[in-house]
């Protein structure tokens, strides 16, 4: 792809997820004949939108292709398309991130160490200043475990590579399996109709849904009581998967183990959630993906993707 006139938007009040200095002499040195254009604010950006066939951008309405005539590309680090929407047109083609998953299975695997390892009696013994040794004996290990991920998109597969790696047993779940009736670090691969039977055997279930109508509560009631006793479920795609009751109900009866949560049906988290207070629950600010790494791997994937277009 022959970029003329790039714009760059990448200001985000998550300073990891902005570009910096170094990002934009790089791509300054790769493209020496492009005209590179960063924006001040959001307001600059639709001013300069009319001039660039190529943009790197956290946000962009529908609405705006029709003044952005020269336009050919639109590039975001997000993996969901909650703030970047396509061009109804379909003249102008939109890339997603893909990337996340080689930061987001790190954060999996510290929440499923957690619980598996017992990392909160830890924390709660050495501030008492106990030495609970015999305290540990019922602790698991991944390479002797089963996970079910449900969202078997680059973040599930990127964390099954990595689970594998573990010694883990993956079962990857997908609402259309064309294609993926095999994967090289799946056990097995299912479609959402055969999740209520694979559930029961599941150590962990990892949620990595995207958001929308589609997925909107498809992890019913019905999905927590088939889930295995003594099982952890980890949410680090959205919040609205399933209804949050519902959960708070598995870990308020015992039947879950723990359950790592990144994502909410609402953000921030209400302080008046019970999720705050349960002792089984490990609650992350929407921070799977954030790492001084990640505009780094989006300008890799960007600068591979324009290469090969």
């Amino acid at each position: 792809m022959e970029i003329r006139n790039l714009l760059i938007n990448l200001g985000n009040p998550v300073q990891a997820f902005s570009a910096q200095s170094s990002h934009l002499e790089l791509i300054r040195s790769s493209f020496p004949d492009t005209c590179v254009c960063v924006a001040e604010n959001s307001g600059d950006f639709r001013r300069k939108l009319a001039e660039a066939d190529c943009v790197l951008t956290w946000v962009f309405k529908k609405e705006w292709y029709e003044g952005a005539a020269n336009l050919q590309a639109v590039f975001t680090p997000a993996a969901g398309h909650d703030w970047v929407e396509k061009d109804p047109s379909g003249r102008v083609r939109t890339f997603y991130g893909h990337f996340h998953g080689r930061i987001m299975r790190e954060s999996l695997i510290s929440m499923m160490l957690y619980f598996n390892r017992k990392l909160s009696k830890s924390l709660g013994d050495q501030q008492h200043k106990v030495w609970g040794r015999l305290g540990y004996n019922d602790c698991r290990s991944i390479f002797n475990q089963r996970v079910l991920i449900a969202g078997f998109g680059s973040l599930g597969q990127s964390m099954a590579e990595l689970l594998t790696a573990f010694g883990a047993r993956v079962i990857g779940v997908k609402r259309n399996l064309a294609g993926f009736e095999k994967h090289p670090h799946a056990v097995k691969m299912i479609n959402f109709d055969r999740m209520l039977e694979e559930l029961p055997e599941a150590d962990h279930v990892v949620l990595v849904l995207p958001g929308g109508a589609e997925t909107d509560g498809i992890f019913t009631a019905s999905h927590f009581q088939a889930m295995k006793q003594g099982a952890c479920l980890f949410n680090l795609g959205r919040g609205n998967c399933y209804r949050e009751t519902d959960l708070i109900d598995a870990l308020n009866s015992g039947s879950l183990k723990g359950a790592g949560l990144d994502v909410f049906s609402e953000e921030p988290l209400p302080e008046s959630s019970p999720l705050w207070t349960l002792p089984n629950v490990l609650i992350t600010p929407h921070s799977s993906a954030i790492s001084s790494e990640y505009v780094d791997l989006f300008i890799d994937e960007w600068l591979e993707t324009v290469k090969n277009l």
